[in-house]
Order: C-alpha cells, then sequence, then structure tokens
C-alpha cells in the first residue's frame, strides 16, 4: 500500500507533471491536488508528466488540506523550514522505513508536500504527523518535482532488492556456460603447456589454479571469452591460419 503524493496549492503544471512522472519512477500513483492555482486539469502538467500521464489523469483534486487527508492514518510533511512548532523530523530514509512498516500494518500513509512559493505553513505542518527534511549542503530549498523524487526514490529503495552492483549481459553478450569457460582453461592451458609457460611441472596444477581464477575475476561475455580463444590460436598457430580450436563465434 504505497503513501499517497499530496500537493497542497501548487502553482505550475509543469511542477505537477514532474511530481508525477517521479512516482511513476518509484511505484506510487495516488497523487492528489488542493487547489492547483491554474485549475485542473491542466496540459503542462500532462506534458511534463510524458509516460506518467495516468498519474496525472487519475490525479484527485480537493478544496481543502483537510478533505484531502481525511481518509489517511498516517501523514508526513515535507518541509526545511524552522515552525516553531515541535513535531519530530525524520530524513527520507527513516520515513520510508516506517511508511513501509504502517503499509504492512494496513494503514494508509500520505507524504504532504507544500507550494513552490512558500512551503507548507504551520496549520498544515499541524495536521501531520511528523516532518520529512530532505539533508542538503548549504542551499535547503529544492523544486517541488525533485522533493518528490528523492522522497519517492526513498519509499522503492526501502523495498528493493536490486543487488549494489552486477554486471550486464545483454542477448548479444551473455554469460559463458561452464563448459563454455571451462574450454577456454583447457584451451589456454593446453597452448600454454606446449609453449614451456607451465614449468617446472610439479608447478603445473598451482599456476593453472592461478590463471583459473584470474580469468574468474574477468567475469568475461560469451564473446569475450571466443575472441579470446581467437587470440590464443592465433598465437600459437600463426593468426592467418584458421584454429580447429575455436568454433565461430
Amino acid at each position: 500500500m504505497p503513501p499517497s503524493i499530496i500537493l497542497s496549492h501548487p502553482q505550475l503544471g509543469e511542477n505537477i507533471g514532474a511530481a508525477a512522472r517521479a512516482m511513476a519512477n518509484f511505484g506510487l500513483t495516488d497523487l492528489r491536488l488542493v487547489k492547483p492555482r491554474h485549475g485542473w486539469p491542466d496540459a503542462k502538467a500532462t506534458a511534463m508528466a510524458a509516460g506518467a500521464a495516468k498519474v496525472v489523469e487519475e490525479a484527485r483534486v480537493f478544496d481543502t488540506l483537510r478533505e484531502a487527508l481525511a481518509d489517511l492514518n498516517i501523514v508526513y510533511a515535507t518541509t526545511a523550514r524552522e515552525r516553531g512548532i515541535a513535531k519530530e523530523v525524520l530524513t527520507p530514509a527513516e520515513a520510508a522505513a516506517r511508511l513501509h512498516m504502517a503499509s504492512a500494518r494496513g494503514e494508509k500513509a500520505g507524504i504532504l508536500f507544500g507550494n513552490e512559493r512558500a512551503g507548507l505553513d504551520n496549520d498544515e505542518i499541524s495536521l501531520c504527523d511528523c516532518v520529512i527534511t530532505i539533508p542538503t549542503a548549504h542551499f535547503a530549498s529544492i523544486n517541488l518535482g525533485q522533493a518528490v523524487l528523492l522522497t519517492a526514490y526513498e519509499w522503492f529503495r526501502a523495498a528493493d532488492i536490486t543487488p549494489p552492483a552486477r554486471l550486464e549481459h545483454g542477448p548479444v553478450h551473455r554469460k559463458p556456460t561452464r563448459a563454455e569457460l571451462v574450454d577456454l582453461f583447457d584451451h589456454l592451458e593446453r597452448e600454454l603447456k606446449a609453449s614451456g609457460f607451465l614449468f617446472p611441472p610439479e608447478k603445473h596444477d598451482a599456476m593453472s589454479r592461478a590463471i583459473r581464477a584470474t580469468i574468474h575475476r574477468a567475469r568475461l561475455t560469451y564473446q569475450e571469452v571466443q575472441t579470446l580463444r581467437g587470440m590464443i590460436a592465433a598465437l600459437a598457430k600463426g593468426k592467418h591460419r584458421p584454429s580447429k580450436d575455436v568454433k565461430d563465434a
């Protein structure tokens, strides 16, 4: 149950569209607008949303903030300003973690953003449980679309299982099978033995294991394996003569 995004009195359709696009990027769909300045629908919002036009088209418009928040159990306000109100201040990451826990309990949540000129006022913040402040270096003011993007990203990231690092293998550059990799080992070791590199004999096994470990660390693609085998064959037999050791890539 992803949180709703509520924009209070947004001034520019472009910023609404940018917010909708950010929402779609990270799995949020419920956009609520409180009295947008230029009315609704807004062609500029739809144009800016690009592929996320559906989020804009399904956005709900409310006359008051109270109406926009009425069905929500938890609401966090986003602001970088001190408002003189005793509220717990969360980073976007901490807010995302808490919102996921609330979602697991079946609670409906929302994240409230103020307008581009002045942000949220004290009355609006008083309707919310906590405050989210995005850490910055020196300049605290962030564009509305960017603020939604950063907050939505942290929500998505809190449950994302994407590995921190991976090697991309497209259809042409797939990972080699174990048999193809072993064939490379055998081919290289055969030629190295023939050239006298794997010497003395008692060190043959240790040297072969070290070579295999080096090749493993390279994380070669199938095409790269075939290219290496072609290079080995060319060095061993002369680059202008075809080799029977290597299949066509």
